[in-house]
Order: C-alpha cells, then sequence, then structure tokens
C-alpha cells in the first residue's frame, strides 16, 4: 500500500516538474529576447500567462495545441491593448505566440507518446508476470526444481519444488554448495568438470543424469538441465539448473534390464540344452544311415531326409533367435563405418568380393549395427548370382544422412522389394534381412531396397543426422 502511494505521488511530482520546466524556459527567454526595452519586466510577468496553456497541454494533451493557442492569446491581446507596442513589438508578441502554442504542441505530443510507452510497458510487465506465473505452475506440474548460482556473490538459491525435490522444507537453511552436496561421489567429477566448462563458457547448456543424495541420505535419480545467464560485459554470471527427479523410471529401466538378463541366461541354457539334443539325434540318425538298413528311394529313407530337415530347421530358427535375443540388450554405440566394414570384407566368406567404401562416418546404432552389412554381404553372395563388386557410399540431405549399398548382382524385381524384410521370407533362412531393419529400427533407422532389376541390388540406410558423427 506505502509503495502505491510512493509511485503515485512520484508520478504528481513528475507532472508538475514538467510545466514548471518549461516555464522556466519560457521566462528566461523572454528575457534574454527583450532585455533591451522598458518592457523587459512586464513581458516576463506577461509570460506567467503560458503557465496554464502548459499545464492544460500536459494534463489535456489531447486538445493541447488548440488550448495552448486559445489561452497563449489572452496576453498577446492584453499587451497590445494595454501598452499599444510598435510593429516590431507586436511582431515579437505574434512569434512567441507561435513559439509557445509550438511547446503546447510538443508537450502534448510527448505526453500522450509517454502514455502509449507507459501503457504498453504496463500490458508487457503484466504479460511478463503472467509468463512467470504459467512458467512457474508448469514446472510445478512437471515436477522439475529451479535453482540457481550466482558466480559473481558466491551464492545458490532453490526455488519451493527444488526444496521439496531434495527434502528440505521453506524454513531449512542450504547449506553452501547446496547443489554438489547432494551429488553422488560417482558422478561429482563428471558435473564439477561440466560446471567449469559452463563458467569459462565452454557451454552454453548441457544435460546429463546424476545420482544424488536427498537431506535425508535417500538415493534418487535426476535428469539436470543447466544453462548459463550473462551479465552486461557478456562474462558469465550465473549457472541455472532444471532438476527432474527420474527416479522411478531408472528403477523400471533396471528393472526391466535385470528380467532382460535373466530370460537371456534362461534362453542361452535352454537353447543349449536342445542344441545338445538335436546333435544327439543328428548322431543316431547318422548311425541309421550308415547301418545300410534304410535303402535309398525308398519311402524311409525318405522320412529320414524329412526328420534331417526339419532338424536343420530347427537349428536355423534358434540360431535366429539366439540373435534377436541379443537386440537392444545394450545401449548404442558409436560405429566407424569404414573401418570396421573393410575389416569384415577381409573374412574369408567374403574375400571374392571387391568393396570400396566412401563413407567417412560413425552411425550411433545398436551394437549388433555392423550385422547389417553382414547380411547383406551374405545376401550378395547367396542371392545375387555372379556377384563381384559391393560399393558402399555416403550422402545426407536436411534431415537424414542416408549410407547406399550397391553390388553388381541380379538385383531384386519390384514384387519382392518389401517382402524381403518379412520374417521367414525367401531362400535359406529368411531371417537376414528381417533381423537388420529390427535392430536399424531400434535407433529410428530405416532400410529399402531401390535397385533396379538386372543392375543389382541397392539397399538404402536412412539415419537420423543425430545419429551421424563426421571423421576428421
Amino acid at each position: 500500500m506505502l509503495d502505491k502511494l510512493i509511485d503515485e505521488n512520484r508520478k504528481e511530482i513528475l507532472k508538475l516538474s514538467v510545466p514548471a520546466f518549461a516555464l522556466f524556459f519560457a521566462v528566461v527567454f523572454q528575457i534574454w529576447f527583450s532585455r533591451d526595452g522598458l518592457e523587459d519586466y512586464m513581458q516576463v510577468y506577461l509570460s506567467l500567462y503560458y503557465l496554464p496553456m502548459i499545464l492544460v497541454s500536459y494534463y489535456y494533451p489531447k486538445y493541447g495545441p488548440f488550448q495552448a493557442l486559445l489561452i497563449g492569446s489572452v496576453p498577446f491581446m492584453v499587451a497590445y491593448i494595454a501598452f499599444i507596442p510598435g510593429v516590431d513589438y507586436a511582431i515579437s508578441l505574434l512569434l512567441w505566440l507561435i513559439f509557445f502554442v509550438i511547446i503546447g504542441w510538443l508537450i502534448s505530443f510527448l505526453v500522450i507518446k509517454t502514455e502509449q510507452n507507459r501503457s504498453e510497458l504496463e500490458d508487457m510487465t503484466k504479460d511478463l508476470q503472467d509468463s512467470k506465473e504459467l512458467l512457474g505452475t508448469a514446472l510445478w506440474g512437471a515436477g522439475l526444481g529451479v535453482w540457481e548460482k550466482d558466480l559473481l556473490e558466491g551464492q545458490e538459491s532453490g526455488d519451493a519444488r527444488w526444496r521439496a525435490l531434495m527434502g528440505y522444507s521453506p524454513k531449512d537453511d542450504l547449506p553452501r554448495d547446496m547443489f554438489q552436496t547432494h551429488i553422488h561421489p560417482e558422478f561429482l567429477q563428471k558435473y564439477q568438470e561440466t560446471e567449469a566448462l559452463l563458467t569459462k563458457g565452454g557451454l552454453d547448456n548441457s544435460k546429463m543424469e546424476l545420482k544424488l543424495y536427498r537431506k535425508n541420505g535417500e538415493e534418487m535419480w535426476a535428469r539436470i538441465f543447466l544453462n548459463v545467464k550473462h551479465s552486461k560485459d557478456g562474462q558469465v554470471s550465473k549457472i541455472v539448473g532444471i532438476l527432474e527427479d527420474i527416479t522411478s523410471s531408472i528403477v523400471q529401466q533396471m528393472a526391466v534390464v535385470s528380467a532382460n538378463e535373466k530370460l537371456n541366461i534362461l534362453s542361452s541354457i535352454t537353447r543349449h540344452d536342445i542344441q545338445n539334443e538335436i546333435t544327439a539325434v543328428q548322431g543316431y540318425l547318422g548311425l541309421i544311415d550308415l547301418d545300410g538298413y534304410i535303402l535309398p528311394d525308398t519311402k524311409s529313407y525318405d522320412y529320414l531326409k524329412r526328420v534331417n530337415d526339419s532338424i536343420e530347421n530347427i537349428l536355423r530358427q534358434m540360431e535366429f533367435t539366439r540373435q534377436y535375443q541379443d537386440i537392444g540388450a545394450k545401449a548404442p554405440e558409436w560405429h566407424n563405418i569404414p573401418e570396421k566394414v573393410k575389416k569384415m570384407a577381409v573374412r574369408p566368406e567374403f574375400q571374392e568380393l571387391e568393396v570400396t567404401v566412401d563413407c567417412p562416418i560413425e552411425v550411433l546404432g545398436d551394437p549388433l549395427f555392423m550385422n547389417v552389412f553382414y547380411n547383406l554381404f551374405e545376401n550378395s553372395i547367396k542371392h545375387g548370382g555372379q556377384v563381384k563388386k559391393v560399393d558402399i557410399s555416403y550422402g545426407h540431405g536436411q534431415k537424414e544422412a542416408v549410407i547406399a549399398y550397391q553390388d553388381n548382382g541380379t538385383g531384386i524385381p519390384d514384387s519382392m522389394k518389401e517382402k524381403i524384410f518379412e520374417r521367414g521370407y525367401g531362400k535359406g533362412t529368411g531371417y537376414g534381412l528381417f533381423v537388420s531393419k529390427e535392430i536399424l529400427e531400434l535407433t529410428n533407422m530405416k532400410i529399402k531396397e531401390v535397385g533396379v532389376e538386372g543392375k543389382g541390388a541397392r539397399f538404402e540406410i536412412s539415419i537420423p543426422l543425430a545419429n551421424i558423427r563426421h571423421l576428421k
């Protein structure tokens, strides 16, 4: 209430100071230009009549020029009637009338403009306050806490949500280095290095996941977003952080990883036991064949061959499950494409291929990402006819990059371009290209065949630009 009263008084003082300032200069100019005649003091006296004109122009700016003309004419007429001045003095009074009408107009213009600016400033201030309140509501609703470290004054502060997340009440005193105090030792150095880069201007912002301790010692996982503020001289003055509690998400992820590991172990054990039993069955079937009791071109021999074929299919399917269970089991990693492709190309099964690589990039993908190229090489040899040459190239657009795999084989008919990526389709196991597609989709990549039949197969792998890192 007191602040509001002081603000209103300040406005009234400002309103009175403007016409007083204008009147002062009016009197000074009047004395200066009329200093040679007896009428000097009278002119100064008559100048006081311009005070109402200035006040009216200030308080009622919409009609300022008209009222300035009306009020300013009064001393002009009084002086002319009372003293019957000469032509020179009459011209002087007329010029002063015009001069102060201009002043009245100028005052009106400035007041109107000032009021418009003030109104716009009040609207902007209100919008800013509304935005601040909305942002605060959004942060609270999203469960985000905000803290700030003032590098110049060496002080830190946190909002109510940050305090609640870290286990502090609104009345609790915060410790010195209040955020670093709560960081788990395993992550402290990483955070300190990041903060040092932010302070020195090496980074403008950063994001990381950390393990923290609440005030009561309870562990929590948090995702933090760090940003910097600059002083007027361009130096980093503050570090602002946003804290998100992701403990429940991390716990769920760890539970899923643990469950997957147990399932993979169980699957591996089961698969190993089944393979042992199948190996035993194959051995007995071989012995039956060696005994010579089953003659060729008989139904029994045909049945025996079908059993062997079924066993081979079971083994191939088990190999597929072995590969498939590992997809997505580990975090993505960077793959040096030219280096790894060249190493793959010298393997005995691919030595007959002449492989050229023009792809100077690293790709962030599943650890099994290079299996895609293995499957493509294998596909060229088994189904491409007399394939002798493979070219791997790279290009990129505004949103994605493309790795192209081109061989000089027979190519793939248009009717099969989509089907070859379906599980179990085609010759052989029918799983190679299906698994390749699954591996790529884990990191938002896609594969398609766009070659021309008779001119070789051409597979294009589209990759988000965020998953690309150019080699130096």
